[in-house]
């Protein structure tokens, strides 16, 4: 079980962004800017029946799995700032230098993920449009819930994957995740109770007219980058702490 608490997770990544929140609130930028204008692009549209909505929804999925790429660039980004090395906005382009395929796969295990959970409520919220029942939206709320709940625990169990495979370039997609499966058994809820510290400062950038939500965004992303360091680090000294135990025995 990690020792660091929360707080020092989030000074120390406060510590080791100093000075370079220029660079990386402009890379969160062009982040949002590519999926904007990706998602722009490929939405047949917004309305119509059926058959528009299932072609929208197959569009997205495709999509959202190729944006692994800019998610891989982006934990190299942040790998980059806890390590101390030289960052650039360009970094988050990275991914596509940088095992390509395996940020894809990795990818697609939240994205259909989500899909599939959240694929039920899209459905019960179209009809509910389309008929106006009360019932209907009652109903979506519920579900909704549920596959909130579900995406968080998934996403907790595989976050550390884009962080090791920039460590572990060698490793398949698959090792990758299940390398963070293991790594998070018995810290989900460490990494959850961050990711929850970061909720009154997202609220506050939003009654202040969005504007710091730029830096509230680079400040929580460098806190999970800390966790991982901090994570592998942990882990590391366990591995060496039972070698030496098995060659005392």
């Amino acid at each position: 079980m990690s020792t660091i608490s929360t707080a020092q997770l989030k000074a120390i990544a406060k510590e080791r962004a100093l000075d370079r929140y220029g660079t990386l609130i402009f890379a969160n930028i062009l982040i949002f800017i590519i999926q904007v204008l990706i998602s722009g692009i490929t939405t047949v549209a917004s309305y119509g029946n059926i058959l528009i909505f299932i072609i929208n929804q197959f569009i997205n999925l495709i999509v959202s799995i190729l944006l692994g790429i800019l998610a891989s660039g982006k934990a190299y980004l942040y790998m980059n700032l806890v390590y101390s090395q030289t960052i650039s906005a360009s970094d988050i382009f990275f991914g596509l230098k940088q095992q390509p395929q395996k940020a894809v796969v990795i990818q697609s295990v939240f994205v259909i993920a989500n899909y599939l959970v959240t694929l039920p409520s899209s459905l019960i919220l179209f009809y509910a449009d389309q008929t106006s029942s009360i019932d209907l939206y009652l109903t979506n709320i519920i579900i909704l819930i549920v596959g909130i709940v579900i995406n968080i625990f998934i996403y907790l169990m595989y976050s550390q994957a884009f962080f090791l495979l920039h460590d572990f370039p060698d490793r398949s997609a698959l090792e990758l995740l299940k390398t963070s499966r293991r790594l998070m058994q018995g810290r989900k809820g460490k990494l959850f109770l961050l990711q929850l510290s970061f909720v009154p400062l997202y609220i506050f950038g939003i009654i202040t007219l969005f504007v710091p939500l730029l830096w509230i965004s680079v400040y929580r992303y460098a806190s999970v980058a800390v966790f991982y360091q901090n994570l592998i680090s942990e882990a590391a000294n366990v591995s060496s702490s039972k070698e030496k135990q098995n060659g005392l025995n």
